[in-house]
């Protein structure tokens, strides 16, 4: 398990900075990569992105050194993750293309998965509502292989909203009632009391 506590995440990081020393004095890249990218993602989780987007850019480099595409990947999808957490959308979004493209490259389904809902978020905060669409209905499809009900309603309700900034209220209800219906269906009691408040004021906007 990740460390979570305080006192934990400073034992962990004085433990990743050790491996990291450690793996410099060998010179190994491997082992330097996987201790950038492990510190990278003990300070995106304090909070500290200044340090985790420089963790995972050295990390970054190893892995083109190794020619480790996976890795690559990876480091890419973090990255774009910072520059969402800093509201950087334009850099986020060079991010995660460039991560979506070597997934691809290498048929990696659940990275694919993942770098379409981070483009999905993108899009749909920067009000792209056609790109969004588009990248959750990718998503969605994947999601539909894996038979994921719970991430599977949380792109109804998404895509229920593109349909409400759209205006096109009859598509925005029939979306909403399918994540309603998966939630339950899923017992994620909270989403549904969330999808039937959102039903009840889209409702409310149909007759006004």
């Amino acid at each position: 398990m990740p460390p979570q506590s305080s006192i934990e995440l400073e034992i962990a990081e004085a433990e990743y900075k050790r491996n990291l020393e450690k793996e410099e004095k060998l010179g190994r890249k491997e082992g330097m990569a996987d201790a950038y990218g492990k510190l990278g993602t003990l300070y995106i989780t304090l909070g500290h992105l200044d340090k985790a987007e420089d963790m995972f850019k050295k990390s970054l480099k190893m892995e083109e050194k190794l020619a480790n595409k996976e890795g690559m990947a990876s480091d890419y999808g973090y990255l774009g993750t910072i520059y969402q957490m800093r509201d950087d959308l334009e850099q986020a979004e060079a991010m995660f293309k460039k991560s979506l493209k070597v997934n691809q490259e290498l048929g990696r389904k659940q990275g694919m998965l993942t770098v379409y809902g981070k483009l999905a978020e993108v899009y749909y905060t920067r009000r792209d509502l056609d790109q969004a669409e588009d990248m959750f209905k990718k998503q969605l499809e994947m999601e539909e292989e894996l038979d994921n009900k719970e991430a599977i309603a949380k792109i109804y309700g998404f895509l229920g909203d593109i349909y409400r900034l759209r205006l096109d209220f009859n598509q925005a209800e029939e979306l909403y009632k399918k994540s309603l219906q998966l939630f339950a269906a899923t017992g994620a009691g909270q989403m549904v009391e969330v999808m039937q408040e959102m039903l009840a004021n889209l409702k409310k906007r149909k007759v006004s």
